[in-house]
């Protein structure tokens, strides 16, 4: 490629040595990789460091050699190392290795640490892979709480899969899902090393080299949601309902409807017919793959009808209801971010906040003791079923509207009505609970056992 057609220029700030560089005539600040042309690359972090980055294929494998920080090699130096590199590469060599071998000192060997590889593998091309800064942190941070501390200062050549099970032993039983996260970010940094030639051995934290080991582990026991308790209810809507956005209002519906966050959050106007008063999700989004009915509260109604866009929206079936601020489907983060802030405000007033005393947490510390965990969405399910259960609600009926799996199979199979006029009488029961219409939850005039027949 001409140098006449490279995509990036470079010009010096006032007041300052710093270069800063620009592609189409905007200045580069987002992090990225930012191609010049003939494999060079301007690497910007998420902190706003800049470095040169030259990729090439040698022997079928892409790899990625750092070249330096923009502010030791400017645009034209390093233009100049890629042309010399390239021609290493024509000729069948790995610039990579030979850089290595250069600073070989047979006399004083490096060691290559797994905290050195760690930081290594997260400054390498492959944390593109990573969906989101956030997941960066998340990935990274697992590995400093649980890894590092037992196995960072160990040659990452040397360790052994004794080694990854003295990481993962003390959290298995407890949290499995995380150790199996930790587990498989290990097993990253360690094919990273044996590309980069820092071992030679096989991987200690693959699966197959842990398989039979993992399989006489006892898993964590799961536990429940925590819940919103009943009690706690009609004050914790009330909140709710004071709070300004679309995502407390999806969670507002998501109360009524006792609807699962991803049901509501994908929610189009073409699913609801109000003149029936009826929502009807499809088995696409539905976790039993079978289409679902809910017969809607006059509160519910209201809260579609309050929306912003309702007016401009609703007879546009494909609409969404909720959508996210930038447009699109809302993230199951979003709602859980409400619940989080409204936990937060009330813990700064009483010290407890929206809390659920039946589920607890597990201390990293065993000494320490277990504390109530804040209640989530997905808990105001557990709550609509206390509800039901406590005010002798059909369980048949507050089963099918929690769109569980009831019954045999052959039942299932039978059973060809979902009940939705039945259950319109207990969803708009719980919705005047939820608002405070009603003094008490046993004060609602129940459903009883035959009438759902």
């Amino acid at each position: 490629m001409a140098r006449g057609s490279d995509l990036l220029t470079a010009m010096k700030t006032k007041g300052t040595k710093e270069p800063v560089f620009y592609l189409d005539g905007k200045p580069l600040t987002e992090p990225g990789h930012y191609r010049d042309g003939k494999g060079l690359y301007l690497q910007v972090s998420i902190w706003g460091t800049k470095s040169w980055v030259f990729r090439y294929t040698v022997r079928g494998k892409v790899r990625g050699m750092g070249l330096g920080s923009v502010e030791d090699l400017s645009l034209a130096a390093a233009r100049n190392e890629v042309e010399r590199l390239r021609v290493i590469v024509r000729e069948g060599r790995d610039p990579i290795e030979e850089r290595r071998a250069s600073k070989v000192d047979p006399d004083a060997p490096k060691i290559v640490t797994f905290a050195d590889a760690l930081d290594e593998y997260m400054k390498s091309g492959r944390i593109e892979d990573f969906r989101s800064d956030k997941h960066r942190k998340q990935w990274r941070a697992s590995l400093d709480l649980h890894a590092v501390p037992k196995i960072g200062a160990k040659d990452v050549g040397t360790i052994t899969i004794d080694d990854v099970k003295d990481v993962l032993k003390p959290i298995w039983a407890t949290k499995t899902d995380t150790a199996r996260r930790v587990r498989g970010r290990m097993e990253s940094v360690f094919a990273w090393a044996i590309d980069e030639g820092c071992r030679q051995h096989d991987n200690p934290a693959s699966v197959k080299a842990l398989e039979v080991w993992i399989g006489n582990q006892k898993k964590a026991e799961a536990q429940n949601h925590p819940a919103i308790q009943q009690g706690d209810l009609p004050a914790w809507f009330a909140d709710l309902r004071q709070r300004d956005g679309m995502a407390a209002r999806a969670l507002e519906f998501v109360t009524l409807c006792a609807s699962r966050s991803g049901e509501v959050r994908g929610m189009t106007f073409g699913e609801v017919d109000f003149a029936a008063k009826v929502w009807t999700i499809p088995a696409a989004r539905m976790k039993m793959k079978k289409p679902h009915s809910v017969p809607l509260s006059d509160a519910a109604i209201a809260v579609l009808k309050a929306l912003p866009h309702f007016e401009a929206d609703h007879n546009d079936p494909k609409a969404l209801v909720f959508p996210a601020p930038r447009g699109g489907v809302m993230s199951d983060m979003t709602l859980s971010a409400v619940f989080k802030r409204m936990h937060e405000a009330k813990a700064k007033k009483d010290n407890r906040g929206w809390i659920d005393p039946n589920v607890l947490t597990t201390p990293e510390d065993p000494a320490e003791e277990p504390q109530p965990r804040p209640a989530v969405p997905h808990g105001l399910r557990s709550t609509f079923k206390d509800y039901c259960t406590v005010n002798q609600w059909d369980n048949l009926l507050s089963e099918i509207a929690l769109a569980h799996r009831v019954g045999n199979e052959v039942e299932q199979r039978y059973r060809r009505t979902d009940l939705v006029e039945q259950r319109r009488a207990m969803m708009g029961a719980w919705a005047a609970f939820c608002r405070g219409e009603v003094a008490e939850a046993s004060k609602v005039v129940p459903l009883r056992s035959g009438a759902a027949q």
